[in-house]
Formats: structure tokens, C-alpha cells, sequence
């Protein structure tokens, strides 16, 4: 079952099988959609797939990627 989140509040409902897209991904780390743009494009953030025309973030890249920005708030 394919799992798209159009507006998760937190990380823990993000399914790590499903899918989310780009302003709900924005609204989650609390950036701009076109900052995620930028990052991406900059490879500083997990690229999207291209679904139908649809660009979906793959929860698992989201979720790895705060858990690489958290470890580094840390250090």
C-alpha cells in the first residue's frame, strides 16, 4: 500500500514506507518549499521523485535526513 502524507505534523507519522509532498515535507522541518528547492538542487536535501508529475520526498530519506541534522545539532 502506497502511503502519501499530505500533511503530517510530526515524524512520527510518517510512515518510512510512504511518501510526502514538498510544502507538507517544508511544513514539517519548518523551511519554505522553495528552500527545500534550493537544497535539493544544492545537494543539501534528499531529491524527490517524480510520480505522474507529482514530486514526492520518500519518508525514509526525510526521516534519515533530520536524523543526520539532529545528530549534528548534538556534537
Amino acid at each position: 500500500m502506497l502511503h502519501i502524507s499530505d500533511n503530517p505534523q510530526t515524524t512520527t507519522e510518517l510512515h518510512p514506507n510512504g511518501q510526502t509532498r514538498i510544502k507538507a515535507a517544508a511544513n514539517l522541518i519548518g523551511v519554505h518549499h522553495q528552500t527545500l528547492r534550493r537544497w535539493w538542487k544544492a545537494d543539501k536535501f534528499p531529491k524527490p521523485t517524480d510520480i505522474n508529475g507529482i514530486l514526492l520526498f520518500r519518508n525514509a530519506d526525510l526521516l534519515a535526513w533530520l536524523e543526520r541534522q539532529h545528530s549534528a545539532s548534538e556534537v
